[in-house]
């Protein structure tokens, strides 16, 4: 029954990404975050046959409309010192971006699809185990494309450290460029697990474009 509740989300629900690594089959992972710019859910199930499935569902401050974003994902390398190399595909529904041009454009939707690669290895380190990871999407309006931008690039990469049972660091550098406009961004998080759930902190800078901190808290669960 869960089963066919999340193939029937995901094939209703029109920055999201299983990662690497294929999550086991039957399990769940939900993640719930905030800052002052945007609040998020994002849902993770693993399907057997290592494939991932998931939705995220972001609400931008003052936009009339969610962002939702679908994607599966399936492993197609596995390397013998560990890394593994994954391929998927998403689509997203959204407010269209071109609103901020072109503002007899606000509360038009857009629809983007995008094709990724994502590459994680595990370490051991004297501090406990680590973890890196770097993922590559490229993503096409496939509605009218309002200000003809051509294809969007996103770079992320990350690497953490479980140097107790109960605590993971973490960091992220985020990256995106579509036509003459492109934006980076640093991540730090801690998390802190306590029964099957993480609260997570996370603060954020600006490197490239819009440099504001911002701080985002966020509760992750399995199950």
């Amino acid at each position: 029954m869960r089963w066919i509740f999340m193939i029937f989300f995901w094939l209703w629900a029109v920055t999201a990404h299983a990662g690497a690594w294929p999550r086991e089959a039957g399990s769940v992972f939900i993640a719930f975050s905030a800052d002052h710019t945007r609040a998020q859910v994002y849902a993770e199930y693993g399907l057997k046959g290592d494939w991932s499935l998931g939705v995220e569902v972001s609400m931008p401050r003052g936009r009339r409309l969610p962002d939702v974003t679908s994607f599966i994902h399936y492993p197609v390398w596995r390397g013998a010192g560990g890394a593994i190399l994954s391929a998927g595909t998403a689509m997203e529904q959204r407010e269209t971006q071109a609103a901020v041009a072109l503002p007899q454009l606000k509360g038009a939707v857009e629809l983007a699809a995008r094709a990724g690669l994502f590459w994680g290895k595990g370490f051991q380190t004297p501090w406990g185990d680590g973890w890196a990871t770097v993922d590559l999407q490229v993503e096409k309006l496939i509605t009218m494309d309002w200000l003809n931008a051509g294809l969007t690039y996103k770079l992320d990469a990350g690497i953490g450290l479980k140097p107790m049972d109960r605590l993971m660091l973490m960091a992220q550098a985020q990256a995106w460029r579509r036509g003459g406009e492109q934006t980076v961004r640093v991540e730090t998080s801690v998390a802190w697990a306590f029964r099957r759930m993480h609260l997570v902190l996370s603060p954020s800078v600006g490197v490239i474009g819009p440099k504001e901190p911002r701080l985002k808290l966020g509760l992750w669960v399995e199950f």
